[in-house]
């Protein structure tokens, strides 16, 4: 498992198996796990920066963060409909 699929499968754990299968079957889900697992890293790094422009930043990636989540969760959800 990639560094960045791991960030979804911490971030949905009961969802392991599979977001493992569909991000081995399917190279969209697998690249929107990593575009997620990206701006998770990237928002802990701005977190851990004393940039003053910090704050305009992490809300931005964490608004980011939640359509990511939101978009992967419609992806699961389409594979258990079989759409």
């Amino acid at each position: 498992m990639s560094d960045k699929l791991r960030h979804v499968v911490e971030r949905f754990p009961d969802l392991e198996g599979m977001i493992k299968q569909h991000s081995a079957d399917n190279r969209f889900f697998r690249s929107l796990c990593e575009d997620y697992g990206e701006a998770v890293e990237i928002l802990r790094g701005w977190e851990a920066s004393n940039s003053g422009r910090r704050s305009k930043r992490t809300a931005a990636c964490r608004d980011l963060i939640a359509d990511l989540e939101q978009e992967i969760l419609l992806e699961l959800q389409n594979r258990i409909d079989g759409v």
